[in-house]
């Protein structure tokens, strides 16, 4: 079959945030074949390459993107156990891969619990939380270049650090990794993994990319921006969270500048202050400053 790809494709309906304009192509392989034609339709056409998983760390510009967007979507989302070992593809949901775990007695994964996004777009920020990263698990992963080519990253070849991976400034996409598990009891590890949800219960239940900002270091951006006495303050229909100030959240019909313009509002104070906000959410396309 040939390749399905589309062209105009509104993100909005691939991202958390509910917001952003559309690809000018876009496509959602199913098999590591597929993903390297797509590959080399975007060399041929000399395309601007953008990595989709969940869309739940993406902010979409109103005006979307010029390019090839490549989702690593159900296909890529599978698990097979082995040898204290998790085999998962890209794909799969992060949530999913904690609780699938549980059920088979295996974990350490508990405190990820709930966080949205997929294997692969974890792997990309070292997703974590409690003191426990993604990476942390890491043994092996697969992947593939622009050009093409699979090949094996050890863990050190990652560069694992604090919401980082090697991932960030390379030409690689993940297609499925190794994981380390630990055996416990599946009613222990079922019990940490309702704990883990229920805090996340109190977080903003609005469309969000979850947390906006990185922590600076020894403090928190929530605490910032609370600080800064920014909880709550509108622009257009985007709003600073009055339940957590890392989120910003799109009460209904924000657009991407709306969320952008008050990324930049919080930048502004807190450097004001002397302390760097850097954005954990990635931003995909144009933006106005300010």
């Amino acid at each position: 079959m040939p390749l399905d790809i589309q062209e105009r494709v509104p993100l909005k309906d691939y991202t958390s945030y509910k917001i952003g304009g559309p690809a000018r192509y876009f496509v959602e392989p199913h098999s590591f074949a597929e993903l390297k034609d797509a590959l080399n339709f975007a060399a041929e056409q000399n395309l601007p390459i953008f990595l989709l998983g969940s869309g739940t760390n993406v902010l979409v510009s109103d005006s979307g993107v010029d390019g090839l967007v490549i989702r690593i979507g159900p296909s890529f989302a599978y698990l097979s156990i082995h040898s204290g070992h998790a085999q998962v593809g890209a794909g799969l949901p992060l949530d999913r891969l904690v609780s699938s775990l549980a059920e088979e007695g295996l974990g350490g994964f508990e405190p990820l619990a709930g966080i949205p996004g997929s294997v692969g777009g974890g792997l990309f920020m070292n997703a974590g939380a409690y003191g426990v990263t993604l990476g942390d698990f890491v043994k092996e992963s697969v992947v593939m270049d622009y050009e093409g080519f699979i090949r094996r990253l050890t863990h050190s070849d990652h560069r694992f650090s604090y919401r980082y991976s090697v991932f960030q400034e390379s030409d690689l996409i993940v297609l499925e990794t190794l994981l380390r598990v630990e055996s416990h009891p599946r009613d222990e590890l079922l019990a940490r993994i309702a704990e883990t949800k229920e805090k996340r219960r109190r977080q903003p239940h609005l469309p969000s990319c979850g947390s906006t900002f990185r922590n600076p270091p020894g403090t928190y951006a929530g605490k910032v921006i609370e600080e800064l006495g920014l909880k709550g303050t509108r622009i257009g229909s985007a709003q600073i969270s009055e339940t957590h100030a890392n989120f910003i959240v799109n009460l209904g019909g924000a657009t991407a500048q709306d969320v952008y313009s008050l990324i930049c509002l919080v930048q502004k104070k807190a450097a004001m202050r002397g302390i760097k906000l850097v954005p954990e959410v990635r931003l995909w396309g144009d933006f106005q400053e300010g």
